[in-house]
């Protein structure tokens, strides 16, 4: 169930301007609009966390009790859904784009939760997210959705949305900057981060991994436990926590290096049939 808020703007000013709006989310490069009978839905899709969110023009208002709001104000019959049940860092990116749609479009906004229409305030938004989430938690449970540390998803978060700048950053080095891939054991339901490595390539290694898939040069795929990969791998690999914490990189001469034990990994293999890939936006701030 998604949060639905509604755009108003000041009566004083000109009508607005839509063609402008669809050219704010064709800028952002990350919104495709589509247009139908009933309305006009802006899709967001984020290829990075495998989710989508929507804001819609309607014909209609779809606000309720819409008489008893501050008559200065008009509803645009704009309006944003706003999932509840993702991270509380891609909440925090969607409400960085609704305060920048209102400073850009004059826009006030109002959820049926408030005394009335208002001005955008980030903490009120943030204060909404919370507790509407809270509420679905307590009345449907979390559903597929897994609890995680919330400072260590913000920052998982934060590396997996950093990976083209990391990876420009690197470029030229030769340093593979894989995505993080959450993983559930199908039997125990077992859970953690994950990411991959190809043995002899220089790679960095996401924040808080609780396992890696290692290749080797043979292409064969065994998964190991952080802590077995660090014993086999821990002394050729430096923290870069200046970028993030817990973050690893393993630099191209080391990579090369680290060939010759290699096949310790086998050792430490997971049976890694019983495994199946999550998605990033499947896990829930504890």
């Amino acid at each position: 169930m998604p949060i639905n808020l509604h755009f108003f703007r000041d009566n004083s000013l000109d009508k607005l301007d839509f063609a402008r709006v669809f050219d704010f989310f064709d800028q952002l490069g990350f919104f495709e609009i589509y247009y139908t009978e009933e309305d006009v839905q802006i899709i967001a899709k984020d290829e990075d966390f495998r989710f989508s969110y929507r804001y819609l023009i309607t014909k209609k208002s779809l606000v309720k009790n819409i008489y008893k709001l501050e008559p200065k104000y008009s509803n645009v019959n704009f309006m944003l859904e706003l999932p509840i049940m993702i991270p509380s860092y891609l909440a925090k990116e969607i409400f960085a784009i609704v305060a920048k749609l209102c400073r850009s479009f004059d826009l006030a906004i109002y959820h049926d939760s408030f005394k009335d229409v208002q001005e955008f305030n980030i903490v009120d938004l943030d204060n909404l997210f919370n507790t509407m989430r809270q509420k679905y938690i307590e009345d449907y449970g979390l559903g597929n959705k897994r609890p995680y540390d919330s400072k260590k998803l913000s920052e998982i978060c934060k590396y997996q949305r950093s990976i083209d700048q990391l990876a420009n950053y690197y470029e030229g080095r030769k340093i593979t900057v894989p995505k993080v891939q959450p993983i559930e054991d199908s039997i125990t339901k077992d859970f953690g981060i994950s990411c991959m490595f190809r043995v002899g390539e220089a790679t960095i290694f996401p924040p808080h991994l609780d396992y890696i898939y290692v290749h080797d040069e043979l292409n064969n795929v065994m998964l190991v436990s952080r802590d077995d990969f660090f014993t086999v791998m821990g002394k050729y690999l430096i923290e870069i926590e200046a970028v993030l914490p817990d973050m690893y990189i393993l630099r191209e001469k080391q990579a090369r290096s680290s060939r010759k034990v290699a096949s310790k990994f086998r050792k430490y293999a997971i049976d890694h049939l019983n495994y199946t890939n999550l998605r990033l936006c499947d896990l829930i701030d504890e």
